[in-house]
């Protein structure tokens, strides 16, 4: 499966954003998709190092362990380190400050363990993947107001 991005002009601060991405145990609050998020380990400065998350996907129950990461210091990243219905999942949020609005992008890169057709792996990487960068433009721009 390829890379699938998207990338949304937000009126937030790029340190809001990352914020609430690094806030992992909130996600349930604007992301109904997600029943819970646990930090199961973190590195020395106490950032989280990896996560349990349960979410709910289409009527699909999922459960993830997930690496964290910090490439750059505009940049979150999760992979995958076991799950369900994915062999590989891995999440990039990436920040550009522009003055009063920063721009956010959200790379997914998925593949299945179940032999689904390409685009309809496509089409619902897009979707989550939408969903996903739309909820967390929304939770910015109600803690920026």
């Amino acid at each position: 499966m390829p890379l699938v991005s998207k990338t949304l002009e937000v009126e937030a601060s790029a340190e809001s954003i990352l914020a609430i991405v690094a806030d992992f145990e909130s996600y349930p609050q604007w992301n109904e998709e997600v029943k819970g998020v646990w930090v199961l380990a973190r590195y020395d400065d106490s950032r989280p190092s990896q996560l349990r998350l349960d979410a709910s996907v289409n009527g699909f129950d999922i459960s993830y362990i997930q690496a964290v990461y910090y490439p750059g210091d505009s940049q979150i990243q999760t992979v995958m380190q076991q799950g369900d219905l994915f062999s590989k999942q891995e999440q990039l949020f990436s920040v550009v400050a522009m003055g009063p609005t920063t721009l956010l992008t959200v790379d997914l890169d998925v593949e299945t363990t179940m032999p689904v057709p390409k685009p309809m792996v496509k089409r619902m990487v897009n979707d989550a993947l939408d969903h996903l960068a739309d909820n967390l433009k929304k939770r910015a721009e109600t803690l920026s107001a």
